[in-house]
């Protein structure tokens, strides 16, 4: 337990044993630790489910408000009568006092009603870590997979949802939603939706349609040269995009929120609110909002206005007809130019 990454091949390989029946009676402390949040939720959302289904009550304490006399009642024996109770134990790394509560157990023995801890952090400290080790727990770690191991990831979410893709499939699904594990997973969720059942393999040609997310740095950087009057960078950048097999719809909504930031970001300015204000407001860093600020002076509100009821009309249009992407996209840029 030290802050070393833990390679994902581990964490699938622990889930393989947390899933066990028999793990229910066998462990009494269970911790889930790591950086992941998709995959800290992911596994005490599925384990929970499983204790659920074999009839425990399961509880929630928050790691603030865990305290001795707490910590004593949610692993002590309760009434023969009553349900098996498991406690689980949120941002446990917050709580105060969690290495006096271990030290206070001489024997897991002592502990009648398992507890699980949900820790979001890659460490644990070496005292606790002891602790710990002294007790003899279930240690599940959810750190944030590396690059080269999220594709093992997609993987995994190909078997479980069925999807039947080939090589290129995948290789495509990372190239265009990236690395975040949450977008990974909701996209693949909705392939399933719209594949399931359908025979056979899907290659990179058959998904691409149902591809919808365009990848953060090149949102990125498409917003960044519209704020720089980079408009001929910014139109050849949205022509590769098209070219590559990217949703107009994806690049229609950069545009969309490109075009509501600049309107927000302008009523601030008028309203002779400072940056970190209008960045607070907005909700985005205040380079961000820097780098707006000369932009949107150059421009109306008209001019934003009209390019936003553009963006609505494609929007209309693209999906009723599919017909004029590029057309439809650059006529938006044109406005923004003018």
């Amino acid at each position: 337990m030290n802050d070393r990454r833990t390679p994902y091949k581990t964490y699938r390989q622990v889930m393989t044993t947390a899933r066990d029946a028999q793990a229910l009676n066998r462990w009494k402390i269970i911790l889930i630790r790591g950086d992941s949040d998709f995959l800290l939720t992911q596994t005490w959302q599925e384990l929970r489910g499983i204790w659920e289904a074999a009839q425990w009550k399961v509880e929630r304490i928050e790691g603030a408000q865990l305290n001795a006399e707490r910590f004593l009642q949610a692993t002590a024996a309760r009434s023969l009568f009553d349900d098996m109770t498991l406690t689980i134990i949120q941002d446990a790394q917050q709580t105060t006092d969690i290495l006096a509560h271990l030290q206070s157990v001489k024997s897991i023995k002592e502990i009648q009603n398992p507890i699980v801890f949900i820790w979001r952090a890659k460490d644990v400290g070496s005292k606790i870590s002891k602790e710990l080790d002294r007790l003899g727990i279930l240690s599940i770690p959810c750190d944030e997979p590396a690059a080269w191991e999220v594709k093992d990831f997609l993987l995994e979410k190909n078997r479980h949802f069925q999807l039947n893709l080939t090589t290129d499939a995948i290789d495509l699904i990372l190239e265009v939603v990236g690395t975040d594990l949450f977008k990974l997973n909701n996209e693949m969720k909705r392939l399933s939706q719209s594949l399931g059942g359908q025979a056979g393999s899907k290659n990179a040609t058959a998904i691409r349609p149902y591809l919808d997310f365009l990848r953060e740095d090149h949102a990125f950087k498409l917003d960044q040269l519209l704020c720089a009057g980079a408009f001929n960078k910014a139109h050849l950048l949205l022509h590769d995009l098209l070219q590559r097999g990217e949703s107009p719809l994806a690049v229609l909504a950069i545009l969309a929120m490109h075009c509501r930031k600049a309107l927000q970001i302008q009523t601030g300015l008028k309203e002779g609110s400072q940056t970190i204000e209008i960045a607070r407001q907005v909700r985005l860093p205040p380079s961000v909002v820097q780098n707006y600020i000369a932009y949107v002076q150059k421009r109306t509100t008209a001019t934003f206005q009209r390019c936003l009821s553009l963006c609505h009309e494609a929007d209309l249009r693209l999906k009723s007809r599919g017909e004029g992407k590029e057309l439809w996209l650059n006529q938006i840029l044109f406005e923004l130019m003018s």
